[in-house]
């Protein structure tokens, strides 16, 4: 019996053995066969891909492994198309929306056109890219974009539009760190530029990261370098650095770059600016014959651009080139000048009233009004002195060393009374002893109005002849807050108007031995602007040369916005793209696994069957250890 019983457990553990090795043979053939297993919700292969490489400037950051976020994009874009049929189309998109970029490619050509794509300046909203590819998609079958960005924030516009068999994969690419400093802007404090001249410039640096910083940063203007700075900047902050140099004597155009060292993002290290030191400040006087004497000693400085214009003459001048506009003792304001005058003074344009003995109060006023400044009331002939001056005011800048208190200050004998505007933002110039203004400033929306409750004629007063007359129409004209531009944006649809450059003049935008393009010329209202339709390839110092002859100074730098380092979560990518149908690459390292296919949607089982068989081996040698077999 106990022989039997022996005979029987022994043949059983051998069948048990013998189907254990059985299943592990099955198991490693159907892993040769590569079985997989199809998604039912994506049936069909699509028949167009479209693949989108982020080539922004964010995308020069390295990750763990040193390597450029776009050359990882680059790479996983190159073993997506390895995965496809010849019969396949693939539409590649940038940020720069070439014409080659309009195209659907087989896969052989598109992996050339993806090793020519390169950082550019240019930058897309991620709701441009889903619109440009859809504009070239047939919505009636299975169309996939890829997507693959570091998907900075500034991208991120809610795309609500539903579009048909469209699946979006992503890959959300990460880098090593975000340590970005950059260079944000620049500018002067003052408007007027001068040979020979010290100039102040402040210069604006920003630290995007989480951690202190220590950086040199050096001035260069004509190829010549002026100062240099150790800089220490807070996390998370920015700081003004003053830059102080003395415009070249033998040169009428300065051209200049400050450049900081810093190697995660190189693109916003140097900030381009030029000007020119022989522009003058143009200034227009509207008045009735004959014109004041004592504007013209004014403005006979070399300084300004001095016209004078009678009220028929302005009827349908454009008012836009000019910094100042004095208004010199007009009876009457017609409804046309108003709306030119508003215009003017809205847009940053300073605008000086003599109010004229013989004035019309009610075409006064409704300028007044629609500049919502004090009115005008009744003229008084009194004689009395101005008792009160406001050194703050900016009229005074530069004018006073210091605060004298037994100052002589002009003399009234007439002039108009006024009646509050509760609405006026008013600063105080020149005051009698009664706090009633002789001349007040008036802030409106971008510019400034200066109204002097009396005329130009020295029986009336003595301001035209007082040494206080000089400085307060001087610094009236430079207190301009629209100052001209010391450099533009590049990837801005920019229109930049001009002051002397006619539609019929041939215009060419120059950079020495590097570039020459011919720009269009558009008129608008009476104005000539110049369009330069976003084809300014680099930032740098240009110029303008218009019929061959005059050249002006113009330089162009990249957006500061890429500098930021600010990044969508996959739940914030989630959320952008609404309710579509959403994949997140499997990646490691930012690189797709080997194993990645774009067709069929297919899910591989050979590596579960190989780990199958290695299981039930590991376990026939169990059995045969503790059987004794």
């Amino acid at each position: 019996k106990i022989e039997k019983k022996n005979k029987s457990t022994y043949q059983i553990r051998r069948w048990v053995i013998l189907f254990n090795r059985i299943l592990a043979i099955i198991c490693i053939i159907i892993a040769f066969a590569l079985p997989y297993i199809k998604n039912q919700q994506q049936p069909y292969n699509a028949e167009k891909i479209g693949i989108y490489i982020d080539n922004s400037f964010s995308m020069e950051r390295i990750d763990n492994q040193k390597i450029n976020l776009i050359d990882n994009a680059k790479k996983n874009a190159k073993k997506i198309i390895s995965t496809l049929n010849p019969e396949q189309k693939i539409l590649i998109l940038t940020n720069d929306f070439e014409k080659k970029h309009q195209k659907w490619y087989t896969p052989q050509k598109a992996l050339k056109l993806i090793e020519e794509i390169k950082l550019s300046g240019n930058e897309q909203k991620l709701k441009t890219i889903i619109e440009r590819y859809h504009n070239n998609i047939d919505t009636s079958v299975i169309n996939s974009l890829y997507l693959l960005s570091d998907f900075q924030k500034k991208t991120a516009t809610k795309f609500l539009q539903k579009i048909q068999n469209l699946h979006f994969k992503i890959g959300l690419l990460k880098a090593q760190h975000n340590k970005n400093i950059g260079i944000d802007s620049c500018y002067f404090n003052t408007p007027i530029r001068k040979n020979n001249a010290l100039e102040v410039l402040s210069v604006k640096f920003s630290n995007y990261s989480l951690e202190k910083k220590k950086i040199t940063s050096s001035l260069i203007i004509n190829n010549q370098q002026k100062e240099s700075h150790s800089i220490t900047i807070p996390p998370e902050k920015s700081i003004i650095q003053p830059f102080h140099y003395v415009n070249p004597m033998n040169s009428d155009t300065i051209n200049g770059v400050i450049e900081i060292e810093d190697n995660l993002m190189k693109f916003d290290n140097k900030l381009y600016f030029s000007y020119s030191t022989n522009q003058k400040i143009q200034v227009l006087s509207i008045c009735n014959d004959p014109q004041s004497k004592y504007l013209k000693h004014v403005f006979s400085d070399t300084l300004f651009d001095f016209h004078k214009n009678s009220i028929d003459q302005v009827q349908n001048k454009v008012f836009n080139r000019y910094n100042l506009i004095i208004i010199d003792e007009i009876a009457y304001i017609s409804e046309l000048l108003m709306r030119k005058l508003e215009l003017f003074v809205n847009q940053g344009g300073n605008l000086f009233v003599f109010v004229s003995e013989y004035a019309n109060i009610d075409s006064y006023n409704m300028l007044f009004k629609t500049l919502n400044i004090d009115f005008i009331n009744t003229w008084k002939t009194k004689k009395q002195n101005i008792e009160y001056i406001n050194y703050q005011n900016s009229v005074f800048n530069n004018v006073f060393i210091q605060i004298n208190k037994n100052i002589n200050l002009p003399s009234v004998t007439s002039c108009f009374s006024i009646i509050e505007n509760n609405k006026s933002q008013r600063r105080k110039i020149f005051n009698f002893i009664n706090n009633e203004p002789f001349l007040t400033e008036y802030i409106f929306n971008k510019g400034k109005v200066y109204v002097c409750l009396s005329d130009l004629n020295a029986k009336n007063n003595s301001f035209p002849e007082h040494a206080l007359f000089i400085p307060c129409l001087y610094n009236a004209s430079l207190n301009i807050s629209q100052k001209e531009k010391l450099y533009h944006l590049i990837n801005e649809e920019m229109i930049l108007s001009t002051n002397d450059i006619n539609k019929n003049d041939i215009v060419h935008l120059k950079k020495t031995r590097q570039f020459d393009m011919v720009t269009s010329l558009i008129e608008r209202n009476k104005q000539t602007f110049i369009k330069f339709q976003n084809n300014i390839p680099l930032s740098g110092n240009y110029e303008l040369v218009v019929n061959n002859q005059r050249t002006t100074p113009i330089s162009f730098n990249y957006n500061r916005l890429e500098s930021r380092m600010n990044f969508l979560s996959k739940e914030d990518i989630a959320n952008t793209l609404g309710n579509y149908n959403i994949d997140f690459l499997d990646l490691k390292n930012n690189t797709l696994l080997d194993d990645y296919t774009e067709n069929d949607s297919k899910y591989p089982l050979e590596t579960f069957f190989i780990i199958s068989s290695i299981l039930l081996l590991i376990i026939e040698l169990i059995l045969l250890r503790i059987w004794k077999i």
